[in-house]
């Protein structure tokens, strides 16, 4: 590969903007699925949202998990599982099978259909007013899974496969190094160097400031949201003196509505340079997503798994077999009782001795950082800098 001719500002874009291609590529699937379910006159499915309103939907929904992995020539690719699911209009949360017109050959063909098709143009910048367009590659692979244990591909070798992943970051590009700042940029950027230098620096040149600095008084501020109070009324069912838009008594049903409801007349405030994340993420070759996301029907939640470890680890630490048994509670109900206490040690130093050792490690330190400044100074034929008596 000639580092001379190759793309290294398309290639920080397309690792920065990797999981909007995603996104638009799982888009592309489903639309895919939902022209041929119009097709084939497959039935679309009723469902109530939570405001009361009834939506039609289509009657197949696909469900993702999937893993992302830095290559050895620093570019991320995903390995993803897809899972084509139905709809059920009196559970939309539930997990059911597709309707029989739809099988999994479709789920293929509607996959290959949107890598070949799908593609993103990123937001303008400095350098590209038009922004760059990120698209896939030709490498695509397509297996369905079985979960049968004779098949060749079955789950359990592809959730072995993708748990790996869990574990590696840039090794295999051959990069180590934590979050890289201004004071580190120089150990890792070089516009002439390898092929990782090169990537660092057109990451760092793509996320710098382009935005020219204004005074104060005369930059954009961001709207306030707007109160969700009102005049103070009464409730006409059951008589309670309130302020807010609906009445928390006896109409507790509305208010995930009004949670979810944005405050009219605001729009959410973006940064003018997308770009800048770049900067964040030069660690990371310019990728700054997670390494593993999925579809919140695809399977369980990590807020559920953080919860489980939590408490395993917890009554682990107890030393109990089994969560602790409350007292203030009855017998068929076990909740697990951590005992800590905190208290105060002291502070200072405990001998003499410990004190004089401190206090000489102290004016050691101050005399060779003063030292140390002297000959800088002298270097650069400087005067000194003058430090004030500690």
């Amino acid at each position: 590969m000639c580092l001379d001719c190759y793309d290294y500002t398309g290639h920080a874009v397309f690792n920065a903007f990797a999981g909007k291609l995603w996104h638009r590529t799982k888009q592309a699937v489903e639309r895919h699925l939902e022209h041929l379910c119009r097709v084939r006159r497959i039935p679309f499915a009723q469902v109530v949202t939570a405001t009361g309103r009834t939506r039609v939907v289509s009657p197949v929904r696909v469900s993702h998990g999937k893993v992302a992995e830095m290559q050895r020539r620093a570019a991320v690719h995903f390995h993803a599982l897809l899972r084509l699911d139905g709809v059920d209009a009196l559970d939309p949360t539930a997990v059911v099978p597709p309707p029989a017109g739809i099988t999994v050959d479709d789920l293929e063909t509607a996959i290959r259909a949107a890598v070949a098709h799908v593609a993103y143009t990123t937001p303008a910048h400095p350098d590209q007013p038009d922004g760059w367009p990120v698209a896939w590659g030709e490498q695509v692979d397509v297996e369905q899974l079985a979960l049968r244990g004779d098949a060749s591909i079955t789950d359990t070798k592809a959730a072995g496969y993708l748990a790996k992943y869990a574990t590696k970051a840039t090794e295999a590009a051959g990069h180590h190094s934590t979050r890289i700042t201004s004071d580190t940029i120089n150990r890792y950027d070089d516009p002439d160097g390898d092929h990782i230098a090169r990537l660092i620096h057109a990451c760092w040149t793509l996320g710098r400031p382009t935005g020219t600095r204004q005074p104060l008084r005369e930059r954009p501020t961001k709207p306030r949201p707007a109160t969700r109070l009102r005049p103070p009324w009464t409730c006409h069912t059951c008589g309670t003196r309130t302020r807010l838009a609906v009445c928390r008594t006896c109409e507790p049903a509305c208010q995930p509505g009004l949670d979810t409801a944005t405050a009219s007349g605001n729009t959410p405030v973006t940064s003018d340079n997308p770009y800048l994340r770049l900067r964040r993420w030069a660690h990371m070759l310019g990728y700054g997503g997670h390494f593993l996301t999925k579809a919140r029907r695809y399977s369980t939640t990590f807020a559920f798994l953080r919860e489980t470890r939590i408490t395993f680890r917890r009554t682990q630490t107890s030393g109990h077999p089994e969560p602790v048994r409350s007292a203030d509670h009855p017998d068929d109900e076990q909740r697990l009782i951590v005992l800590g206490a905190l208290s105060f040690a002291g502070a200072g130093w405990r001998t003499l001795g410990d004190a004089l050792l401190a206090n000489t490690s102290a004016a050691l330190a101050r005399a060779r950082r003063e030292a140390g400044r002297e000959e800088l100074a002298h270097a650069h034929h400087a005067a000194p800098v003058a430090t004030a008596a500690a």
